[in-house]
């Protein structure tokens, strides 16, 4: 389990034949349901469903989609242009662990923030749930390269319809396209796709209704 099933990549992370139809298919679909913009899209929308007034939206949209999505984004990049990661995406599973532990300690920073600003507490919560899903898979990628598409998509969603908005299920079935993205560019094995689909339909609303009881 420690070895890695997945090839290494190439620094410009291209597909492995551009002019491909099939491969630019799974290169879109693999761009659009980036972590990075599952995240700061599903950080908006929880914030909207809560219905806030208009100072607290912005409040706690900016403090959310910041801590969540920006600063690791930002810190991935930097590494990047340095040469000390190989891609954005972090494709290689021996170069996540610094980027995984910044964005935990990004989103447990914004939660303090969340919670300071008087954030409602199921916002709170479902950080607590990013945190429990990350922390997850930063443990598991020490020794085996998991898919954060996945992982991600999956936790998102539930995230969705835990708050309020439970038609959002039905995108799950959408996880299928994306596992088979990732597997025809190359970057994960099936079991690599499902294991994290698992953790994201089963631990998000564990830790959310757990988070619920303890925070005032």
């Amino acid at each position: 389990m420690a070895r890695d099933e997945t090839p290494r990549l190439a620094p410009n992370d291209r597909p492995a034949s551009g002019g491909d139809l099939v491969q630019r298919t799974a290169l879109v679909i693999s761009a659009v349901t980036s972590p990075f913009v599952v995240i700061a899209v599903t950080a908006t929308l929880i914030v909207l469903l809560l219905h806030p007034p208009l100072e607290q939206l912005l409040l706690w949209t900016g403090i959310t989609v910041l801590c969540t999505a920006v600063v690791p984004f930002v810190f991935v990049y930097q590494l990047w242009r340095r040469g000390r990661i190989s891609d954005i995406h972090v494709a290689i599973r021996e170069q996540r662990f610094a980027p995984f532990v910044a964005a935990l300690v990004s989103t447990a920073a914004g939660m303090v923030a969340l919670y300071a600003v008087g954030a409602p507490r199921q916002l709170v919560a479902l950080g607590c749930v990013y945190l429990a899903v990350g922390s997850l898979l930063t443990l598991i990628s020490l020794r085996w390269k998991i898919s954060m598409h996945c992982a991600v998509l999956a936790s998102c969603l539930v995230a969705l319809a835990l708050i309020g908005y439970p038609h959002m299920l039905y995108a799950l079935l959408s996880l299928p396209l994306v596992i088979w993205a990732r597997v025809q560019r190359q970057r994960h094995t099936v079991a690599q796709c499902l294991v994290p689909v698992l953790i994201g339909l089963v631990i998000p609303p564990l830790v959310y209704w757990g988070a619920l009881t303890v925070i005032a």
